[in-house]
This record gives structure tokens, C-alpha cells and sequence, in this order.
């Protein structure tokens, strides 16, 4: 198959693309025109100026737009603004691109995240829950309607709602991880909260499936089966990195940052390290998605083994 993947600088992206080789699909790299670096062959795109190389989708397969500036940034007005626009404006360009095309890519796969539903919520919540409120939720509802317009044009469209990726390349284990030579492992606002997680191997191998019609189309949360507790996270790095013997002292702590100090260091992108959501991938179950990691322990047990 010829794949067009847009976003493949990001951790998602990198580690999808080599999958997906080892699987002898043909990939094409759509990367914004910035980043286009002298003597190489990737085609470009510019979603603020509305370019794109249309030859970049000739006999294309399936598309996928992992593609968004990073919402770790300080969510400034300015950064904010390109939080949203280059998820929204990305998926319209693509689009009003496709509308062009004789032949169009058959399937159509995009990123969103589990920002899309109420935070915090406790209830166990598969994909057919309420959406939520705030910045976080309106770039991810905004981010998916662009995405569904793709169905009126024909394209088997699907999402991926993802949750906290573990993965020592990126994502929010190396944050975690870096305290962990020191023995302990700081919480933030409540080592009771929720957190809707998945391993990095997991959440592509779900993105694999839906490329491939294993899986079919439609919205599906990027989750692990079994959520679990940020303290649990924690004491769980603790003793795999104590049965690792990579602990040089015989420590077990999990101090905590409150909550009202992230909200003023942090104001309303606070929300990130507070999440509290209990998120469950009831549509990859249903459809015979198998998790390799699909509780925390697999999941830290591999990480930290893989160095």
C-alpha cells in the first residue's frame, strides 16, 4: 500500500513509519515546508499559506494527519492559536485537496485525543461519551468534525482519540522518568487521578490495524484496557527499576505537587498534568484489537527493560 503520513517528525509518526516498512507498505512523507531540509525528496505543505504539493496523493491508499503543534507549549494566545489552526486548517486543506483528486486515497485516518471528553470523569467512558469543555475539548471536537468531512467525499474516515503514550523516545514517561535515578517519582495533584493511558508499540499497532481494514472504520479511543492511578504509575517505575537493579539507594517516594501550584504556575494548561479521566477502548475490543501491554505493569516492565 502507498501511505501519505503527515506528521512524521513526532513520536507517533517516527515510530509508525518504521513499523509500516518492516510491513513493505510504501510510505510518503508530507512535512511542512520549513522543515524541508536541502537534497531531500519529501513532499511539503504549508497549512497557514495553503500550499501543498497535490503529487504527493497520486495513487495514495491511505492518509493519515498526525500533524499539530505541541500542546506541552505555554499555551500563550499566539501558541494557542497554532495548537488549533494547525489541526483544523491542516484537515481542511487535506480536504479541499482531495476534492481535486480523480482518485482518492481510500481511507482517511486522524489524530485526536481524549481531551474530547469531560476532565475530570470518573466513570468508566468508551466512545460514546459526552464531550467535554475548554480549550482542550473544543481544538479536539473542531479537530475531528474537519476530519469526518472526509466521509462526504467518499474516504472511509476514522479517529484515534489518544491517551498518555508510554514511551521512552517521547511522550510523558521520559518527564516521569527523569527523577527516577533519584529514587522517586513525583505525583501532581493527586496520586488518585486517573490516567488514561497506552504503550507506544500498542497505540501504532491500532493505527496498523485501521490502515491495513483489519479494523473498521471509525472513532476509537487510544487507550489501554485497564487505567490506572498516577500513583500507581509512579510506584510502579519504582519497583520495576528497583527489580531492574537500577537503583543505586533503597528509596520509595512519590512526593506531590499540588494542584493549586500547577494553576499558578501553570493556569489553564494545568489541565494537562491534572488530568483525571477513566477512558476505555470498548470500539478496538469489540472489533478484536489485542493489546500487547494492556496493563501498567507489561507496559513499565517494557520501558524499562528496552534500554
Amino acid at each position: 500500500m502507498k501511505i501519505v503520513i503527515c506528521g512524521s517528525s513526532g513520536l507517533i509518526g517516527k515510530v509508525l513509519i518504521n513499523e509500516l516498512k518492516k510491513r513493505n507498505h510504501s510510505i510518503v512523507r508530507l512535512i511542512h515546508e520549513s522543515n524541508n531540509q536541502s537534497g531531500k525528496k519529501d513532499f511539503t505543505w504549508n497549512i497557514f499559506s495553503k500550499k501543498i504539493d497535490i503529487q504527493a496523493f497520486s495513487d495514495a491508499d491511505c492518509v493519515i494527519n498526525l500533524a499539530g503543534s505541541n500542546i506541552a507549549q505555554h499555551w500563550s494566545k499566539k501558541n494557542k492559536d497554532s495548537i488549533y489552526h494547525s489541526r483544523i486548517d491542516g484537515n481542511n486543506l487535506l480536504f479541499d485537496t482531495f476534492q481535486k483528486l480523480e482518485n482518492k486515497p481510500k481511507r482517511f485516518i486522524s489524530a485526536s485525543g481524549v481531551g474530547y471528553y469531560n476532565d475530570p470523569i470518573l466513570k468508566k467512558t468508551d466512545e460514546s461519551g459526552s464531550c467535554g469543555s475548554g480549550f482542550l475539548a473544543d481544538v479536539c471536537i473542531d479537530w475531528e468534525k474537519t476530519a469526518l468531512q472526509m466521509n462526504t467525499i467518499g474516504i472511509e474516515t476514522s479517529i484515534v482519540r489518544t491517551g498518555l503514550v508510554l514511551a521512552n523516545e517521547g511522550g510523558v514517561y521520559p518527564v516521569i522518568a527523569k527523577f527516577k535515578k533519584l529514587g522517586l517519582i513525583p505525583t501532581t495533584g493527586s496520586s488518585n487521578n486517573m490516567w488514561s493511558w497506552i504503550h507506544i508499540m500498542d497505540l501504532v499497532n491500532m493505527y496498523i490495524e485501521l490502515i491495513e481494514g483489519n479494523l473498521p472504520q471509525g472513532i476509537y479511543n487510544g487507550v489501554a484496557p485497564n487505567c490506572c492511578t498516577q500513583g500507581e504509575i509512579a510506584r510502579r517505575i519504582i519497583a520495576e527499576m528497583k527489580n531492574a537493579n537500577k537503583f543505586n539507594f533503597n528509596l520509595n517516594f512519590t512526593p506531590n505537587v499540588p494542584a493549586f501550584v500547577l494553576k499558578l504556575i501553570m493556569g489553564e494548561q494545568s489541565i494537562l498534568a491534572l488530568t483525571n479521566q477513566n477512558i476505555y477502548p470498548a470500539a478496538a475490543l469489540k472489533n478484536g484489537f489485542y493489546f500487547q501491554y494492556e496493563n501498567i505493569e507489561k507496559a513499565i516492565n517494557q520501558l524499562i527493560h528496552e534500554k
